[in-house]
């Protein structure tokens, strides 16, 4: 889009008469995956540019359902993606991975034995003695649907610094389940498991949680990228000075002064909230939730017999 060209009483420019000066662009919410391209960020800003490129949900504010946030049901397309959240990338956070090593020492704790009996054994009796295959494929999607052994969330406190993991998936949910065969006999159901996989679930939505006042910040941007707070507000005022400084000198005029007058009110930077996406949804009928998976990390364990169900 061209530049719009405009008569303005706000740059030094304009103090001649009859000139024009390139109106400065605000920045928005829709400009946030192109900051965090140039921040080195791809995979948060994929994430995002989806969700824009997406449509609202048929709900009364056309964000995600609560039934898919509550786990009840699986999103349908196109209020899935599966190919942009790579284990291999989300293995490079420290973050992650603390909760990894906790997953893999606990995919067969007590608890996870129960979900697999509660999970697994209703798929599997009634079928004829036999041995079937327990696989999935890296499909994790299909574990969702099927059952996982265990899970565990990442989370951010508002005071932990902004990384691409942040930005990307903010606080998310790590599955762990287990592939082998379920070996069926008269008097038994047995799960034999010789490897484990991991993978990422996460609602990607801006919908504050109820009685969260106000709304969740998700920090100060502008055209480069984001900002701490105290930096972003010091920028700020040092560039609000700058424009001050630049209307009141009579010797800043011309194409450089305005460009430069431009330049630091495209720089200024944005709070921005869960609620400024909202309300770009809201004005623009544009943006849609959608439910993450990432692929599979798998790992070989020693082979573990589980007990489903034995009869008494």
């Amino acid at each position: 889009m061209a530049d719009t060209v405009v008569n303005t009483s706000m740059t030094p420019a304009s103090k001649k008469a009859g000139q024009s000066a390139t109106a400065p662009r605000k920045f928005g919410v829709s400009d946030i995956p192109a900051a965090m391209k140039k921040m080195k960020w791809p995979v948060a800003a994929a994430l995002m540019d989806y969700w824009f490129a997406g449509k609202p949900w048929p709900t009364k504010d056309g964000g995600m359902s609560s039934e898919v946030k509550r786990h009840e049901v699986l999103a349908k397309e196109p209020y899935v993606e599966t190919t942009i959240v790579k284990m291999s990338w989300l293995v490079g956070f420290e973050r992650a991975n603390r909760v990894i090593r906790v997953l893999k020492s606990s995919w067969n704790n007590p608890a996870a034995i129960k979900q697999m009996q509660d999970k697994y054994l209703p798929k599997f009796q009634g079928k004829a003695p036999g041995i079937y295959p327990l696989k999935f494929d890296g499909d994790a999607r299909a574990v969702e649907a099927f059952g996982y052994s265990n899970s565990r969330p990442v989370e951010f406190d508002l005071i932990d610094e902004t990384d691409e993991l942040r930005a990307a998936l903010a606080n998310f949910n790590l599955r762990i389940f287990v592939e082998g065969k379920v070996v069926i006999a008269i008097d038994r159901i047995q799960l034999f498991v010789d490897r484990v996989g991991i993978y990422v679930e996460d609602a990607y939505d801006f919908v504050d949680s109820p009685g969260f006042k106000p709304s969740q910040p998700l920090g100060y941007w502008n055209f480069d990228g984001i900002a701490d707070p105290m930096s972003a507000n010091a920028a700020n005022i040092g560039m609000q000075q700058m424009q001050s400084d630049m209307a009141g000198n009579p010797f800043a005029t011309g194409e450089s002064a305005s460009k430069m007058y431009k330049e630091l009110a495209e720089a200024r930077y944005y709070y921005i909230t869960n609620s400024s996406f909202e309300k770009y949804r809201s004005d623009h009928g544009k943006g849609g939730d959608f439910q993450v998976f990432s692929d599979v990390l798998y790992e070989s364990v020693p082979l573990v017999v589980i007990h489903l169900w034995e009869s008494k």
